[in-house]
């Protein structure tokens, strides 16, 4: 085995939810956590997603994010759809590779995910976080259509407040990922 008794983790996106199952299963094990654009309870601030998307892409993509966030991915072709036209706009800054998304594309994964009744819907730790007994760093991008800066801070309200930071960072979209963005951690809970 590697040794490691108490670790440190971090978790974006839909590893945020991975990591968040863990720590409210194991509340003791980890020395620190840290969460990046993640969200608690699946399928929240459904109508601040569409909004976000339609100001970043327009109505087309607007129109496709209303879809997805009510109705899930029905087909193969919506899902290319949404990955050719919407997952760009996850971010400020254009992807150095194609990074997810050859992974989603050959998956069936994301569809099964995000079809009606799956878990990205049903996924809701939230009455479960108070539990966390770790330091726990908790960061978004004011400009995240995925995951909105409010799935944020709806999990920094549902921890521990002696032992939780949140931390938004302005023009920035989903993974928001410290040095890139400048973000410094500094003297803070996840940092002690």
């Amino acid at each position: 085995m590697l040794g490691i008794e108490r670790p440190i983790v971090l978790g974006a996106s839909f590893g945020g939810k991975v990591a968040m199952a863990y720590a409210t299963r194991h509340p003791t094990h980890p020395a620190k956590l840290i969460l990046i654009s993640t969200e608690a309870a699946g399928g929240t601030h459904k109508e601040r997603r569409v909004a976000l998307f339609e100001e970043l892409g327009g109505p087309e993509v607007g129109a496709m994010a209303r879809r997805r966030m009510f109705e899930g991915h029905r087909d193969k072709a919506s899902l290319d759809a949404w990955l050719r036209l919407a997952f760009p706009l996850y971010t400020r800054r254009p992807r150095r590779s194609k990074c997810g998304s050859s992974g989603c594309r050959q998956s069936r994964g994301p569809q099964w995910f995000t079809r009606p009744g799956g878990e990205d819907h049903t996924f809701n730790p939230i009455s479960d976080l108070a539990r966390i007994q770790c330091p726990t760093h908790v960061m978004g991008g004011e400009e995240d259509p995925m995951t909105p800066i409010e799935c944020q801070a709806d999990i920094a309200a549902a921890l521990l407040p002696h032992l939780v930071r949140l931390e938004r960072f302005a023009a920035c979209g989903h993974t928001v990922v410290p040095g890139c963005t400048g973000a410094s951690f500094g003297n803070d809970p996840a940092n002690s």
